[in-house]
């Protein structure tokens, strides 16, 4: 009998229930499909949970049976993390009932929505939010990440408007946990990564009134790379308007893109006198600058993101305004695509603002200060540009490192050594020891899972 099955007391066998896929049905392949199509993984099962009750169940299940478990909600792990071979998979993405409570100001959510779902949901009733980029990220992981959001510097993280939730631990039984229960935990979830501690089912979230927003898209030839990165950043100094949280999308390869988006809390007006200095950053092509609604800006800017394919990218912080040489090293490897089958990409997203605010021990998100995050991406279309494109994003994070610090959790990178420091800096130590609390055995691990601190 194996350690697991001591640590609880048996009465007989556990069963699953939900929607449950083997290999031997027809859906199988679909349904062990990742965002990251690098990826290909063979579960034993795939549990797609309709309550709290199957998510126990499932758990009560894999401990039973000594097999690995993996927790999925939109399929977004950028190493593939939420999908194994021989184990099982926990999946909440048909698990997404909203309860709005105007008066109160909050929703309380199920974690299998994904980022487009809940904006359409809560925007029908004049709510937001603050969520991602993508529309089909699961909320679950980008909460439990940080959720660097397209209205951060105004409103702040996705797991700073966190106000409460339900998970499933590792003997199958369900916690809340807030700002008055299991207050450890709360504080572990919100930055410390999915599927370390339990397997959410409900998320609490404040809401916020919002109706018309000015969005901005401006392009340019990628040319105009360095003067318009160069004055891009300024819109994430400490001192800079925080109703605007900017974007700015760099492409290479296949097809060139230099594109500025922002969201700005604010008139069109006031948006268009406020990117004056942007608009004067090389020549514009296009300018948009207009008062939309919020669902039509939340459109556009899912409209730019990635679909699912093969690719590899790691998120790096920028905590100072890059000097000319960091530039420089951003202009030499967009220039140069590894191979004629590979594209690549850099996603450059302000914070600060909002996000600065809270202490980088008050939440496990810990990279407060940040000016903006760096997202360096390759795809490819063939097989043979898979190795060439890894080896492009990971020199190109190195080459980045005098002018970086840390990496985003949510854009995990199995290649890096001291993940610890660099996922959680400072406040690992602590994760672990909320680990030892809440999952002592570790049942939920994974590579480069947070280990209970007797591990470490």
């Amino acid at each position: 009998m194996s350690r697991d099955k001591k640590s609880i007391r048996w009465k007989k066998e556990p069963e699953l229930t939900g929607r449950i896929v083997v290999p031997s049905d027809l859906e199988y392949n679909e349904a062990r499909k990742e965002f990251n199509s690098f990826f290909n993984k063979f579960p034993l099962v795939i549990v797609f949970a309709q309550n709290t009750q199957d998510v126990a169940n499932a758990v009560l299940w894999a401990r039973y049976r000594d097999v690995p478990i993996r927790i999925r909600s939109g399929r977004h792990s950028y190493e593939g993390l939420s999908v194994v071979n021989a184990g099982i998979v926990i999946d909440v993405s048909e698990m997404n009932q909203v309860e709005i409570d105007h008066k109160l100001g909050t929703v309380t959510v199920q974690t299998g929505l994904c980022d487009f779902a809940l904006y359409e949901t809560l925007g029908s009733e004049g709510v937001m939010v603050p969520g991602g980029l993508c529309p089909t990220t699961g909320i679950a992981g980008l909460t439990l990440g940080g959720g660097q959001s397209i209205v951060a510097r105004s409103l702040g993280l996705t797991c700073d408007n966190l106000l409460g939730l339900e998970m499933v631990n590792a003997n199958g039984r369900v916690l809340r946990a807030d700002a008055d229960h299991n207050a450890d935990l709360f504080w572990a979830s919100r930055g410390g990564g999915g599927g370390n501690f339990g397997i959410c089912t409900t998320f609490r979230f404040r809401t916020h009134r919002i109706d018309t927003v000015a969005y901005a898209n401006i392009s340019w030839d990628l040319s105009d790379l360095e003067p318009v990165l160069r004055t891009w950043q300024d819109y994430t100094a400490p001192d800079a308007d925080k109703r605007l949280t900017p974007l700015l999308t760099i492409v290479s390869g296949q097809e060139s893109l230099l594109v500025m988006q922002g969201v700005f809390l604010g008139s069109a007006a006031k948006l268009r006198q406020l990117l004056q200095p942007l608009l004067r950053a090389g020549t514009p092509q296009q300018v948009f600058i207009e008062e939309i609604p919020w669902l039509e800006a939340v459109e556009r800017i899912a409209d730019t993101q990635p679909d699912s394919e093969p690719f590899k990218s790691v998120g790096p912080f920028v905590n100072q305004l890059l000097p000319d040489k960091g530039i420089d090293i951003i202009r030499n490897f967009i220039n140069k695509p590894p191979a004629s089958s590979v594209s690549v990409s850099v996603l450059l997203h302000g914070l600060g603002g909002a996000v600065a605010k809270v202490p980088s021990n008050a939440t496990a998100y810990f990279y407060r200060k940040a000016l903006y995050n760096l997202s360096i991406w390759s795809t490819w279309s063939s097989p043979e540009g898979a190795a060439p494109g890894i080896r492009w994003v990971e020199e190109f994070r190195k080459a980045m490192l005098p002018f970086t610090q840390g990496i985003y959790v949510n854009t995990p990178d199995l290649s890096i050594e001291n993940w610890p420091k660099a996922y959680y800096g400072s406040n690992f130590t602590r994760l672990t020891q909320v680990k030892a609390k809440y999952d002592p055995e570790n049942i939920f691990k994974f590579p480069q899972s947070i280990p209970p601190a007797r591990y470490w």
